[in-house]
């Protein structure tokens, strides 16, 4: 076996990873981890339809109540300012079990403005309040 085909498939997997890594991180994502259920497994893609957030909520401590509530995702730019706000509500559990301990969450921004450099993911109950 000729010695420059090892090299040049070495190469090929070198710049693979290289673009794979450069593009999958190009939003950071900022979990908010100060309240009793926290956002975790976040991921995002890019598609055709938008930006696709979805991802996991878990309770701090195993069997304390009912996971309520919904997921706020905002968009912010590189002084933090927020660009772009959607909410998801929670999937994958009974809202009526007693001692869930983790939901899922999914939702797609369809629009995601020039300038995005970060997604912050957070958990929140009741209704939003103005201005937040």
């Amino acid at each position: 076996m000729p010695t420059f085909i090892p090299n040049a498939l070495a190469a090929l997997s070198l710049i693979a990873a290289m673009t794979m890594s450069s593009h999958a991180g190009d939003l950071r994502v900022s979990i908010d981890e100060t309240t009793p259920v926290i956002p975790t497994d976040v991921t995002y893609q890019r598609s055709a339809d938008g930006l696709e957030v979805k991802g996991w909520v878990k309770k701090r401590e195993p069997h304390r109540g009912r996971i309520l509530g919904h997921v706020e995702i905002r968009l912010l730019d590189d002084q933090g300012a927020v660009l772009v706000e959607r909410e998801a509500y929670l999937l994958n559990y009974s809202p009526t079990r007693r001692d869930p301990e983790k939901a899922g969450f999914r939702t797609v921004v369809h629009f995601v403005p020039s300038g995005t450099v970060a997604i912050e993911v957070a958990h929140r109950v009741g209704k939003r309040a103005v201005g937040r």
